[in-house]
Protein backbone atom coordinates (compact mmCIF):
# COMPACT_ATOMS: atom_id res chain seq x y z
CA UNK A 1 0.00 0.00 0.00
CA UNK A 2 1.30 3.68 -0.33
CA UNK A 3 2.38 5.33 2.10
CA UNK A 4 0.08 8.37 1.57
CA UNK A 5 -2.85 6.03 1.38
CA UNK A 6 -1.80 4.61 4.86
CA UNK A 7 -1.27 7.48 6.23
CA UNK A 8 -4.61 8.54 4.77
CA UNK A 9 -6.13 5.70 6.04
CA UNK A 10 -4.79 6.20 9.34
CA UNK A 11 -6.03 9.99 9.59
CA UNK A 12 -9.80 8.51 8.67
CA UNK A 13 -9.52 5.91 11.63
CA UNK A 14 -8.21 8.87 13.83
CA UNK A 15 -11.02 11.28 13.00
CA UNK A 16 -13.83 8.42 13.37
CA UNK A 17 -12.39 7.59 17.09
CA UNK A 18 -12.17 11.33 17.90
CA UNK A 19 -15.99 11.58 16.62
CA UNK A 20 -17.11 8.61 18.82
CA UNK A 21 -15.09 9.85 21.71
CA UNK A 22 -17.07 13.28 21.05
CA UNK A 23 -20.32 11.37 20.84
CA UNK A 24 -19.62 9.35 23.69
CA UNK A 25 -18.18 12.34 26.33
CA UNK A 26 -21.32 14.85 24.93
CA UNK A 27 -23.91 11.72 25.94
CA UNK A 28 -21.95 11.27 29.62
CA UNK A 29 -22.32 15.04 30.32
CA UNK A 30 -26.28 14.92 28.97
CA UNK A 31 -26.68 12.29 31.38
CA UNK A 32 -24.89 13.73 34.25
CA UNK A 33 -26.95 17.07 33.93
CA UNK A 34 -30.60 14.70 33.72
CA UNK A 35 -32.95 16.46 34.22
CA UNK A 36 -32.50 20.06 32.99
CA UNK A 37 -36.13 20.29 32.19
CA UNK A 38 -39.66 19.53 32.63
CA UNK A 39 -39.91 15.48 31.32
CA UNK A 40 -42.92 14.26 28.97
CA UNK A 41 -45.07 11.13 30.28
CA UNK A 42 -47.20 9.88 27.48
CA UNK A 43 -50.38 7.88 28.25
CA UNK A 44 -51.70 6.34 24.83
CA UNK A 45 -55.43 6.48 26.58
CA UNK A 46 -57.53 8.86 27.16
CA UNK A 47 -57.83 10.85 30.53
CA UNK A 48 -60.16 9.03 33.09
CA UNK A 49 -59.29 5.49 31.99
CA UNK A 50 -56.92 3.49 34.48
CA UNK A 51 -53.50 4.14 32.63
CA UNK A 52 -54.15 7.82 33.18
CA UNK A 53 -55.17 7.84 36.53
CA UNK A 54 -52.27 5.58 37.34
CA UNK A 55 -49.98 7.81 35.36
CA UNK A 56 -51.14 10.84 37.26
CA UNK A 57 -50.33 9.61 40.77
CA UNK A 58 -46.55 8.77 39.67
CA UNK A 59 -46.09 11.78 37.51
CA UNK A 60 -46.71 14.39 40.74
CA UNK A 61 -44.50 11.70 42.92
CA UNK A 62 -41.68 11.52 40.08
CA UNK A 63 -41.62 15.17 39.75
CA UNK A 64 -40.95 15.52 43.32
CA UNK A 65 -38.08 13.48 43.39
CA UNK A 66 -36.41 14.96 39.98
CA UNK A 67 -36.91 17.85 40.86
CA UNK A 68 -38.61 19.07 37.76
CA UNK A 69 -42.14 18.94 36.00
CA UNK A 70 -43.35 15.72 34.76
CA UNK A 71 -46.42 16.67 32.60
CA UNK A 72 -48.71 13.72 31.29
CA UNK A 73 -49.17 14.06 27.75
CA UNK A 74 -52.50 11.78 26.33
CA UNK A 75 -51.64 11.06 22.74
CA UNK A 76 -54.92 8.49 22.26
CA UNK A 77 -56.44 6.74 19.41
CA UNK A 78 -55.96 2.74 17.59
CA UNK A 79 -56.26 1.45 21.02
CA UNK A 80 -53.34 2.83 23.17
CA UNK A 81 -51.01 1.95 19.25
CA UNK A 82 -50.61 5.79 18.94
CA UNK A 83 -49.06 6.80 21.53
CA UNK A 84 -46.94 4.30 22.05
CA UNK A 85 -45.29 4.40 18.64
CA UNK A 86 -44.98 8.40 19.58
CA UNK A 87 -43.14 7.24 22.51
CA UNK A 88 -40.83 4.69 20.82
CA UNK A 89 -39.93 6.71 18.15
CA UNK A 90 -38.97 9.82 20.69
CA UNK A 91 -35.47 11.47 20.83
CA UNK A 92 -33.78 8.69 23.64
CA UNK A 93 -32.77 11.37 26.17
CA UNK A 94 -34.75 10.50 29.00
CA UNK A 95 -37.93 13.58 28.48
CA UNK A 96 -39.99 11.53 27.01
CA UNK A 97 -41.19 8.38 28.52
CA UNK A 98 -44.06 6.35 28.38
CA UNK A 99 -46.68 5.00 31.12
CA UNK A 100 -47.34 1.78 29.75
CA UNK A 101 -50.30 -0.59 30.38
CA UNK A 102 -50.32 -4.40 29.47
CA UNK A 103 -52.85 -4.13 26.93
CA UNK A 104 -50.44 -1.66 24.45
CA UNK A 105 -47.65 -3.53 25.93
CA UNK A 106 -48.72 -7.46 25.37
CA UNK A 107 -51.87 -7.21 23.76
CA UNK A 108 -51.50 -5.14 20.66
CA UNK A 109 -48.03 -6.56 19.74
CA UNK A 110 -49.30 -9.80 18.84
CA UNK A 111 -52.24 -8.60 17.21
CA UNK A 112 -50.66 -5.93 14.73
CA UNK A 113 -47.67 -6.29 13.10
CA UNK A 114 -46.78 -2.78 12.58
CA UNK A 115 -46.64 -2.82 16.05
CA UNK A 116 -42.28 -3.94 16.34
CA UNK A 117 -41.73 -0.91 17.57
CA UNK A 118 -42.76 -1.77 21.05
CA UNK A 119 -40.51 -4.45 21.79
CA UNK A 120 -37.71 -1.46 21.25
CA UNK A 121 -39.23 0.54 24.58
CA UNK A 122 -36.75 0.32 27.70
CA UNK A 123 -38.08 -1.14 30.81
CA UNK A 124 -37.80 0.64 34.04
CA UNK A 125 -40.04 -0.33 36.44
CA UNK A 126 -43.75 -1.59 36.88
CA UNK A 127 -45.60 0.65 38.93
CA UNK A 128 -48.77 -1.04 39.76
CA UNK A 129 -51.16 -3.96 38.99
CA UNK A 130 -54.75 -4.14 39.50
CA UNK A 131 -57.18 -7.15 39.19
CA UNK A 132 -59.85 -7.12 36.38
CA UNK A 133 -63.83 -7.17 37.12
CA UNK A 134 -66.31 -8.25 34.77
CA UNK A 135 -69.26 -6.55 35.09
CA UNK A 136 -72.83 -6.47 33.39
CA UNK A 137 -76.15 -3.80 33.43
CA UNK A 138 -78.43 -4.31 36.48
CA UNK A 139 -81.26 -4.24 34.10
CA UNK A 140 -80.35 -7.70 32.85
CA UNK A 141 -81.33 -9.04 35.94
CA UNK A 142 -78.64 -11.29 36.64
CA UNK A 143 -75.97 -11.26 39.50
CA UNK A 144 -73.45 -14.68 38.75
CA UNK A 145 -71.77 -15.60 35.62
CA UNK A 146 -73.68 -18.71 35.63
CA UNK A 147 -77.10 -16.35 35.93
CA UNK A 148 -75.19 -14.51 32.51
CA UNK A 149 -74.38 -17.42 30.75
CA UNK A 150 -77.86 -18.91 30.93
CA UNK A 151 -79.40 -15.78 29.41
CA UNK A 152 -76.36 -15.71 26.57
CA UNK A 153 -77.99 -19.10 25.55
CA UNK A 154 -81.48 -17.99 25.42
CA UNK A 155 -80.66 -15.25 23.41
CA UNK A 156 -78.09 -16.16 21.18
CA UNK A 157 -76.18 -13.32 19.62
CA UNK A 158 -78.48 -10.64 21.41
CA UNK A 159 -75.88 -9.55 24.02
CA UNK A 160 -73.09 -7.58 23.51
CA UNK A 161 -69.46 -7.74 24.86
CA UNK A 162 -68.40 -4.44 25.08
CA UNK A 163 -64.07 -3.95 24.88
CA UNK A 164 -61.83 -0.59 24.97
CA UNK A 165 -60.99 -1.36 21.25
CA UNK A 166 -60.01 -4.38 18.81
CA UNK A 167 -56.79 -6.02 20.26
CA UNK A 168 -56.70 -4.17 23.61
CA UNK A 169 -56.44 -6.48 26.83
CA UNK A 170 -59.90 -6.61 27.78
CA UNK A 171 -61.21 -7.51 24.05
CA UNK A 172 -58.43 -10.69 24.93
CA UNK A 173 -59.77 -11.21 28.13
CA UNK A 174 -62.96 -10.82 27.46
CA UNK A 175 -62.49 -14.01 24.69
CA UNK A 176 -61.25 -16.01 27.10
CA UNK A 177 -64.56 -15.36 28.54
CA UNK A 178 -66.65 -16.76 25.76
CA UNK A 179 -64.26 -19.35 25.40
CA UNK A 180 -64.48 -20.61 28.39
CA UNK A 181 -68.36 -20.44 28.81
CA UNK A 182 -69.29 -20.87 25.60
CA UNK A 183 -71.61 -17.88 25.98
CA UNK A 184 -72.80 -16.62 22.00
CA UNK A 185 -72.38 -12.81 22.74
CA UNK A 186 -71.04 -10.51 20.39
CA UNK A 187 -68.14 -8.27 20.74
CA UNK A 188 -68.21 -4.03 19.96
CA UNK A 189 -65.24 -2.53 20.48
CA UNK A 190 -64.99 1.04 21.42
CA UNK A 191 -62.78 3.64 21.50
CA UNK A 192 -61.80 3.49 24.95
CA UNK A 193 -62.60 2.05 28.34
CA UNK A 194 -64.26 4.96 29.41
CA UNK A 195 -67.06 5.01 25.95
CA UNK A 196 -66.72 1.14 26.72
CA UNK A 197 -68.18 1.41 30.52
CA UNK A 198 -70.65 3.94 29.06
CA UNK A 199 -72.12 1.99 26.92
CA UNK A 200 -72.55 -0.61 29.34
CA UNK A 201 -74.27 1.74 31.61
CA UNK A 202 -76.31 2.99 28.57
CA UNK A 203 -77.54 -0.57 27.89
CA UNK A 204 -76.06 -0.67 24.56
CA UNK A 205 -73.87 -3.24 25.28
CA UNK A 206 -74.17 -5.94 28.23
CA UNK A 207 -70.84 -7.36 29.42
CA UNK A 208 -67.25 -5.74 29.72
CA UNK A 209 -63.81 -6.41 31.82
CA UNK A 210 -61.58 -3.82 33.03
CA UNK A 211 -59.07 -2.76 35.70
CA UNK A 212 -60.98 -1.88 38.90
CA UNK A 213 -60.11 1.96 39.09
CA UNK A 214 -62.35 3.35 36.12
CA UNK A 215 -65.14 1.60 37.15
CA UNK A 216 -65.18 1.89 41.12
CA UNK A 217 -68.22 4.68 40.88
CA UNK A 218 -69.96 3.00 38.97
CA UNK A 219 -69.89 -0.07 41.26
CA UNK A 220 -70.97 1.88 44.20
CA UNK A 221 -73.51 4.08 42.90
CA UNK A 222 -75.01 0.49 41.34
CA UNK A 223 -74.88 1.64 37.73
CA UNK A 224 -72.75 -1.71 36.99
CA UNK A 225 -73.24 -5.17 38.40
CA UNK A 226 -69.63 -7.15 38.91
CA UNK A 227 -69.74 -10.27 38.39
CA UNK A 228 -66.10 -11.58 39.17
CA UNK A 229 -62.62 -10.14 39.80
CA UNK A 230 -59.54 -11.74 38.10
CA UNK A 231 -57.40 -11.20 41.43
CA UNK A 232 -55.80 -14.29 42.93
CA UNK A 233 -57.95 -12.79 46.05
CA UNK A 234 -60.75 -10.92 46.82
CA UNK A 235 -60.40 -7.16 46.88
CA UNK A 236 -60.87 -5.52 50.12
CA UNK A 237 -62.31 -2.66 48.91
CA UNK A 238 -65.39 -5.10 47.46
CA UNK A 239 -65.13 -8.22 49.40
CA UNK A 240 -68.25 -9.21 47.55
CA UNK A 241 -66.90 -9.84 44.45
CA UNK A 242 -66.02 -13.92 43.54
CA UNK A 243 -62.92 -14.07 42.79
CA UNK A 244 -62.44 -16.23 38.49
CA UNK A 245 -61.31 -19.49 40.86
CA UNK A 246 -65.02 -18.96 43.11
CA UNK A 247 -66.58 -18.13 40.10
CA UNK A 248 -65.46 -21.26 38.46
CA UNK A 249 -63.43 -19.77 36.29
CA UNK A 250 -59.69 -20.33 37.23
CA UNK A 251 -58.02 -19.81 34.00
CA UNK A 252 -59.03 -16.01 33.91
CA UNK A 253 -56.94 -15.34 37.21
CA UNK A 254 -55.10 -11.77 35.44
CA UNK A 255 -53.63 -9.09 36.49
CA UNK A 256 -53.50 -5.44 34.56
CA UNK A 257 -50.58 -3.69 34.93
CA UNK A 258 -49.01 -0.85 34.48
CA UNK A 259 -45.44 1.14 34.52
CA UNK A 260 -42.77 3.32 33.00
CA UNK A 261 -40.73 2.63 29.83
CA UNK A 262 -38.07 4.65 27.69
CA UNK A 263 -37.28 5.02 24.12
CA UNK A 264 -34.21 2.83 22.56
CA UNK A 265 -30.83 4.58 23.51
CA UNK A 266 -31.88 5.87 26.37
CA UNK A 267 -28.58 5.77 28.03
CA UNK A 268 -28.58 3.79 31.22
CA UNK A 269 -27.05 6.15 33.70
CA UNK A 270 -30.75 7.63 33.50
CA UNK A 271 -32.94 4.29 33.18
CA UNK A 272 -30.82 3.99 36.30
CA UNK A 273 -31.76 7.03 37.81
CA UNK A 274 -35.20 6.51 37.11
CA UNK A 275 -35.39 3.39 38.71
CA UNK A 276 -34.51 4.71 41.52
CA UNK A 277 -36.64 7.75 41.44
CA UNK A 278 -39.27 5.38 40.82
CA UNK A 279 -38.41 2.91 43.92
CA UNK A 280 -39.06 6.53 45.75
CA UNK A 281 -41.91 7.44 44.45
CA UNK A 282 -44.08 4.25 44.96
CA UNK A 283 -42.79 4.58 48.41
CA UNK A 284 -44.32 7.69 49.10
CA UNK A 285 -47.31 8.23 51.18
CA UNK A 286 -49.18 9.97 48.41
CA UNK A 287 -48.84 7.22 45.80
CA UNK A 288 -49.71 5.06 48.29
CA UNK A 289 -52.77 6.47 49.45
CA UNK A 290 -53.79 7.28 45.39
CA UNK A 291 -53.22 4.01 44.58
CA UNK A 292 -55.13 2.54 47.72
CA UNK A 293 -58.09 4.50 47.25
CA UNK A 294 -58.04 3.38 43.81
CA UNK A 295 -57.81 0.03 43.93
CA UNK A 296 -54.41 -0.61 42.70
CA UNK A 297 -51.68 -2.43 43.90
CA UNK A 298 -48.09 -0.85 44.31
CA UNK A 299 -45.27 -2.62 42.46
CA UNK A 300 -41.75 -1.52 41.79
CA UNK A 301 -39.26 -4.10 39.87
CA UNK A 302 -36.09 -4.16 38.32
CA UNK A 303 -35.66 -3.63 34.62
CA UNK A 304 -35.11 -7.13 34.32
CA UNK A 305 -38.29 -7.86 36.21
CA UNK A 306 -40.58 -5.90 34.09
CA UNK A 307 -39.40 -6.65 30.61
CA UNK A 308 -40.36 -10.74 32.04
CA UNK A 309 -43.57 -9.34 33.28
CA UNK A 310 -43.59 -7.94 29.25
CA UNK A 311 -42.72 -11.32 27.74
CA UNK A 312 -45.52 -13.84 29.87
CA UNK A 313 -48.16 -11.23 28.88
CA UNK A 314 -47.05 -11.47 25.27
CA UNK A 315 -47.12 -15.31 25.41
CA UNK A 316 -50.06 -15.92 27.14
CA UNK A 317 -52.17 -13.17 24.53
CA UNK A 318 -50.66 -15.01 21.80
CA UNK A 319 -52.05 -18.31 22.81
CA UNK A 320 -55.16 -16.73 23.25
CA UNK A 321 -54.88 -15.43 19.64
CA UNK A 322 -53.84 -18.47 18.13
CA UNK A 323 -56.71 -20.50 19.95
CA UNK A 324 -59.84 -18.05 19.12
CA UNK A 325 -58.27 -17.36 15.51
CA UNK A 326 -58.63 -13.59 16.03
CA UNK A 327 -57.41 -11.25 13.40
CA UNK A 328 -57.91 -7.69 13.04
CA UNK A 329 -57.60 -5.24 10.09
Amino acid sequence: MPLRHATRRRAGLFLLLAVASLFASTAARAADSWPARAITLIVSFEPGGSTDISARAVAQALAVELKQPVVVENRTGAGGRIGTKAAALARPDGYTLLWGSGSSLTAAPVLYPDQGHVATLVPVSLGATQSFVFVTNPSLGVRTVQEFVALAKRQPGQLNFASAGMGSSNHLLGEIFLAATGAPVVHVPYKGAVMAKDAVIRGEAQLMDEVTSPLIGALRAGQLVPLFMTGERRDPAFPDIPTAAEAGLPEMTIQGFFGLLAPAGTPPEIVARLNGAMRTALASEPVAKAFGNLGFTTVYSTPEQMAARIAEGRATYARIVKARQIHVD
